[in-house]
């Protein structure tokens, strides 16, 4: 008779548990090789995300500072070597940021160089700028307030059709979301209002109070100029 086999049979665990001890034995130096190439990526967006962190950081520090460099040019002597040396700086720093960041820090340092130009009453140049923020920053609240301007500078310019159209497309485009939409939609009807249209002019201020009721300066405006119209 066949000798009775004593060897015990192997678990289904102690089974699976050999086949991936000889598939790592079997492979050992191309899963040290893979292993490799994993620490090595690691390493790289380790030091991709600390070098974006710290340029991130670099930059919101640098518009932080061209914002208190602006600030300090509108209460300065516009006659002033002081205020001529304090404008090139303002302006090659704005620039360098520009030039650095297609994101919000660059998108805020060209809005202050709109805002210069406002100041500096070069409506033609400030429309121009404050029009590439606004598409560039569709959607958000710097782009309704660089929209916003541009429809101002193009009425100081003396082109009031313009303005118009781009006192629309704030109130098109952000609707009641923003803070200058009120402001907007009362120019709308206030512009109407000095070419003459008053029926027009009145619709939109009408406008204007069903939306907002009296809650805000411009719709309270708009409420007294429906009286009079």
């Amino acid at each position: 008779m066949k000798a009775k086999d004593n060897t015990p049979e192997l678990t289904t665990t102690e089974k699976v548990a050999g086949s991936v001890e000889k598939f790592f034995s079997k492979n050992a130096k191309l899963i040290a090789i893979i292993a490799a190439v994993v620490v090595v990526l690691v390493i790289v967006i380790g030091i991709v995300v600390t070098i974006n962190g710290k340029n991130s950081e670099k930059q919101f520090t640098a518009i932080a500072k061209l914002d208190s460099q602006y600030s300090a040019l509108i209460n300065m002597d516009d006659t002033t070597d002081e205020y001529k040396n304090a404008v090139s700086t303002f302006l090659s720093d704005a620039d360098a940021l520009i030039a650095s960041s297609k994101d919000y820090p660059g998108l805020k340092a060209k809005y202050l160089k709109g805002l210069y130009s406002f100041d500096n009453k070069d409506y033609s140049a400030a429309a121009s700028i404050f029009e590439e923020v606004s598409n560039s920053a569709n959607n958000s609240y710097l782009g309704s307030l660089a929209l916003i301007n541009a429809a101002a500078s193009y009425e100081n310019a003396g082109n009031q059709a313009k303005a118009l159209e781009l006192y629309n497309k704030v109130w098109d485009s952000y609707g009641k979301n923003e803070a200058v939409s009120q402001k907007a939609l009362f120019n709308v009807a206030r512009i109407y209002e000095e070419k003459g249209d008053s029926e027009l002019a009145k619709a939109t201020y009408q406008q204007l109070v069903d939306e907002f009721g009296t809650t805000g300066e411009y719709a309270k405006l708009a409420a007294s100029r429906i009286v009079v119209l």
